[in-house]
């Protein structure tokens, strides 16, 4: 029998979609108040680099980044963190009614795996409470982040790649020191 321990803690991991430099700076405002500093960033790049799934939403000029924040967090509420960024979704205005201007992905990062959050079900997501559902979209194996059925093809390009493997030795150091 296994036995129960304290919730473990995580890095947040934040992908934003975004039209202008402002509505960035906005999402990331709001969201270092409740996360803490940002420790790392990956490379902003054009979504419709890999996917025009958005482009009737949210435009063609859409860009992405991903954020890794400094201060692990429990993740016994983790999925409250989806329910806050779907809410400031909504909150940071369009000119366009009924139109979103920003998409935030929260998830949190391990020595494991990436694991996103969601308000949609599919086969591969697990409930997590609240109307929320939690998937790794990538794991951790052998040397290398695995690429799986579900992971989005952004997630897998070489310059994320780097960004992730270069946050996960930060994680990896820092589990070392604190043993």
């Amino acid at each position: 029998m296994g036995i129960i321990k304290t919730p473990p803690c995580a890095h947040p991991f934040v992908a934003i979609m975004f039209s202008t430099p402002e509505q960035l700076q906005q999402v990331l405002g709001h969201l270092t108040e409740r996360l803490g500093a940002v420790w790392g960033s990956g490379l902003s790049y054009k979504v419709t680099d890999f996917t025009d799934y958005y482009v009737k939403e949210f435009g063609a000029d859409l860009q992405k980044q991903f954020f890794v924040f400094e201060k692990p967090v429990n993740l016994e509420a983790f999925n409250q963190i989806k329910i806050r960024t779907n809410q400031l979704e909504t909150e940071i205005d369009s000119t366009i009614p009924n139109r979103r201007v920003v998409n935030i992905d929260p998830g949190y990062l391990t020595p494991a795996k990436l694991v996103l959050f969601s308000a949609k079900n599919f086969s591969h997501r697990i409930y997590t409470g609240n109307g929320i559902f939690a998937e790794v979209t990538m794991l951790y194996a052998h040397g290398e982040f695995v690429r799986l059925l579900w992971t989005y093809s952004d997630y897998y390009w070489e310059e994320n790649l780097n960004f992730l493997y270069k946050m996960r030795d930060k994680i990896v150091i820092i589990a070392r020191e604190n043993l």
